[in-house]
C-alpha cells in the first residue's frame, strides 16, 4: 500500500490544483488551501478509505500533510 499516493488521490478531489505542486512537509492548510469545512469532509473521505476512524481530538495534531500519512499508516498498520 502506498499511503501517500492513495491519500493525495483522495486530497486531489478537494483542491482546485494538482497535487503534485504541494509540498507535503508544509503546514496543511497552507500548502492544501483548504478550509475547515472541506478538511473535515476530506478526513471522513479518508476514514472510509483506510477503514480507519480519527478522533477530533487528534486531528490538531496535524500540522503538515506528512503528519496526516504518517498518522494513517500507524492506523492503518
Amino acid at each position: 500500500m502506498n499511503t501517500k499516493k492513495e491519500f493525495l488521490d483522495i486530497l486531489q478531489d478537494y483542491v482546485d490544483f494538482p497535487v503534485e505542486e504541494i509540498h507535503t512537509d508544509a503546514p496543511f492548510r497552507a500548502a492544501a488551501g483548504v478550509d475547515s469545512f472541506v478538511f473535515i469532509e476530506m478526513i471522513s473521505s479518508v476514514e472510509d478509505h483506510f477503514g480507519i476512524r480519527i478522533p477530533n481530538s487528534d486531528l490538531v495534531t496535524f500540522k503538515t500533510i506528512d503528519d496526516i500519512i504518517g498518522y494513517i499508516e500507524k492506523k492503518a498498520a
